[in-house]
């Protein structure tokens, strides 16, 4: 057996030793997403069992998240939007599965809870994002869901949404939700300044589904080595002497800049990618954070 404890001329000095890096708990839901994402991981490049519902297509087929047997990546799929897939991992984890639990309090997560909860769409099966958004800012009232303010109390399995706030946009989307994976320290950008002086630009790994990936390698001069850092699993590197990247869309991680104001540490904007130029303060995109409770 090996002395653990050290000899003199074994040990180091106290300076010399690593800070902790504890393994954080995963709540139930964020392991049901992740799941789902590494089995699709293991299909190949461009298989349509991983696909993001983009507005206008896919119109006889409704969101899903298929899962299958053990060891059966083909099994699994996704077709989804961003809130869709959010709502559906919920549904999943938190809602009842048999008849049986449908009169089971403790399986809140139904598609009436999204609906009185978050104010679902007329005709629809999901919340938007913007309407999660607007939830998560209205927390207090809101069963099974309690606020987050402040970027720097983001834990894994939270949920942060932004809306576009009825700015001009062409996109037909209403804004974003992800569901935080991991905090990744912070890191700096020539676009902080258009959130604010002084503000604290935390990055997170995300669990997300998409149809734009985070990041973008080939974004400027010395841009694939910062993504290669805060990477994102819809991005492939097709290698070569001069590699290529094809972007895919679909349910998988990547990285987002949250941004803190370095007064009141609440929520100051967004940056879409570690190597984007360009970054979102709330007053132009209102964010709001969420973390699901068990009572």
């Amino acid at each position: 057996m090996a002395d653990v404890a050290g000899g003199a001329a074994g040990c180091r000095s106290a300076v010399e030793v690593p800070p902790a890096s504890p393994y954080q708990l995963k709540p139930p839901h964020q392991i049901e997403a992740e799941q789902l994402i590494e089995y699709l991981r293991g299909l190949p490049w461009g298989d349509p069992a991983n696909r993001y519902k983009l507005a206008g297509q896919f119109p006889d087929e409704n969101s899903a998240a298929v899962r299958g047997d053990p060891g059966h990546p083909e099994q699994y799929r996704v077709l989804a939007q961003c809130s869709s897939f959010v709502t559906l991992v919920l549904e999943r984890t938190y809602g009842p599965r048999t008849p049986a639990e449908a009169t089971d309090p403790t399986r809140w997560a139904t598609t009436q809870y999204f609906r009185d909860a978050f104010g679902t769409e007329p005709g629809k099966l999901y919340p938007t994002a913007e309407k999660f958004r607007a939830g998560f800012a209205n927390a207090a009232a809101i069963q099974h869901f309690t606020a987050v303010t402040k970027p720097v109390n983001l834990r894994p399995g939270d949920f942060v949404a932004f809306d576009h706030d009825g700015e001009e946009t062409t996109e037909p989307y209403t804004g974003h939700i992800v569901m935080i994976r991991e905090r990744e320290g912070s890191w700096a950008s020539s676009a902080d300044s258009q959130v604010g002086a002084g503000v604290v630009p935390y990055v997170f790994e995300v669990i997300d589904c998409t149809s734009n990936p985070h990041g973008n390698p080939a974004a400027s001069a010395g841009a694939e080595a910062i993504y290669r850092a805060f990477p994102d699993t819809r991005i492939e590197e097709r290698p070569g002497q001069n590699p290529t990247w094809v972007e895919h869309d679909g349910a998988g991680y990547g990285h987002v800049v949250f941004y803190a104001d370095p007064v009141t540490k609440l929520f100051a904007g967004y940056r879409w990618g570690v190597n984007s130029t360009v970054a979102h303060p709330v007053a132009e995109r209102p964010i709001a954070a969420a973390r699901v409770y068990a009572g």
